[in-house]
């Protein structure tokens, strides 16, 4: 018969196995993967340009819809605690409308971007099955694409581009071990994208202040190594 205080110990063997390989160390690498949902919370403002003079544009902004996409983040281990990370994505594409004032409902097109931010994490607990952690870093938002709407085109818009953006991103999330290295994750960020939107049309170009300031929301899985 095996002996129970063997069969214990065995037991005891398995779980300090787990234990150490859920403890992160200096040194490891983790890669999350997963769905990532951009929701904008956008404003506008200080407008300039003919549009703006001849208050076509009064009482209107810029609507952004919200995006979701695959997303990727891949992050180093300072410490047990400290970690270094970068946000990648395949690129968001969003709607552009009008809404208010007499325009009210029009498609203006379409913006391609993509968001690669880089953060420092702290991880508040290391050795635990949950691992929660904030962060704190930059954000590149790169304007890759523009495209005018069918009705944008009918009032007589001939082109729209967006400028890029450099703004600081906060997050707070937690991934949850499953053992062997894999574990789920779920992440919230808050992104400061401050642009300008510029719409040429015959009689010139008109400029509007975009603040997106989006919230990233993110569910995935991972691997630590």
């Amino acid at each position: 018969m095996f002996p129970i205080s063997n069969a214990v110990r065995l037991i005891a063997a398995g779980v300090a196995m787990t234990a150490g390989a859920a403890h992160a160390a200096a040194g490891d690498w983790t890669v999350r993967s997963g769905a990532v949902w951009v929701v904008p919370d956008e404003s506008t403002a200080n407008a300039r340009g003919p549009r703006a003079d001849d208050g076509t544009l009064t009482g209107s902004t810029v609507a952004v819809d919200n995006e979701l996409q695959l997303g990727l983040t891949v992050s180093y281990a300072l410490t047990e605690h400290l970690a270094v990370e970068l946000l990648a994505a395949t690129p968001f594409t969003h709607a552009l409308h009008i809404e208010g004032g007499a325009l009210d409902g029009a498609s203006l097109g379409e913006v391609e971007q993509l968001p690669p931010t880089l953060s420092l994490q702290y991880h508040f607990r290391p050795g635990a099955q949950l691992q929660p952690y904030v962060g704190f870093g930059l954000n590149a938002t790169l304007m890759l694409d523009d495209s005018v709407g069918a009705d944008a085109r009918a009032i007589g818009v001939r082109e729209i581009s967006v400028d890029d953006s450099f703004g600081l991103a906060g997050q707070i999330g937690a991934d949850w071990l499953l053992g062997g290295g894999w574990l789920l994750n779920a992440d919230a960020r808050v992104i400061d994208i401050d642009t300008t939107a510029s719409v040429r049309m015959d009689d010139g170009t008109t400029r509007v202040d975009v603040d997106l300031d989006p919230w990233v929301l993110a569910i995935g899985v991972g691997y630590r190594f």
